[in-house]
């Protein structure tokens, strides 16, 4: 008998997720996909519970991926200025959509970096994997060297549209 060769599975776009119907198999895989389709267009309340509904996940997985998905999501803002400084060109969706999971995972849970950074990882696609890796390793070094970034705005720091800053 000849031995068999794993088939390779085809990258999935975070927009795509795991399929409909089956389970996820990580929190972060869910957050992902989660934040993908708010991207697109979705709403978050109404996507979110969508996805843990059929997601198979524990109790425990179920309340991460919340916090990841709703977390990121209220500081979208603050993510992407923490890992734009080390990007030359505006990444990928799917691309995008991992950096902001590992920059929340790093500057606002607290995780330590090589969990934060791996799991990301994870999360992006193939070909991304080792942007998104120099990118987040780049931002928790910069967090280990001063926890608390040089914000440019409060609007920034904060994640919150300008004029509400400006209304203050």
């Amino acid at each position: 008998m000849p031995d068999r060769v794993p088939e390779r599975r085809p990258d999935r776009r975070p927009d795509q997720g795991p399929g409909r119907g089956r389970p996820h198999h990580s929190a972060r895989h869910l957050a992902a996909e989660a934040l993908a389709r708010i991207d697109g267009g979705a709403f978050a309340n109404l996507v979110v519970p969508a996805l843990l509904s059929r997601s198979g996940l524990s109790a425990r997985d179920r309340h991460l991926a919340t916090e990841l998905a709703y977390g990121t999501t209220r500081m979208r803002r603050a993510c992407d200025f923490l890992v734009d400084g080390f990007l030359r060109k505006d990444p990928d969706p799917a691309v995008r959509v991992a950096l902001r999971l590992g920059a929340y995972q790093l500057a606002f849970m607290g995780l330590p970096p090589h969990s934060a950074v791996s799991t990301a990882v994870d999360c992006a696609p193939d070909w991304a994997r080792g942007l998104v890796n120099a990118v987040l390793r780049r931002v928790a070094e910069g967090l280990a060297a001063a926890p608390e970034p040089a914000w440019p705005d409060p609007a920034t720091e904060l994640s919150y549209p300008d004029w509400i800053v400006a209304r203050v």
